[in-house]
């Protein structure tokens, strides 16, 4: 997602060097060990899958 900066003959290079230092800055990596894993469902995916394709005959 981009940041639009809006740049006038009025505005310090001060300011403008600042806005431009927080678009580099870079976020803490994301933890993807919270959403990794298996989910148990109970039944296996393949019996599930033949039960539910006999229904339809």
């Amino acid at each position: 997602m981009g940041k639009i900066i809006e740049v006038s003959k009025k505005i310090s290079r001060e300011d403008l060097d600042k806005e431009l230092s927080k678009l580099t800055k870079k976020r803490k990596p994301i933890d993807l060990d919270k959403y990794a894993g298996k989910i148990d469902f109970g039944v296996d995916g393949l019996t599930y899958q033949l039960k539910i394709r006999d229904e339809w005959q």
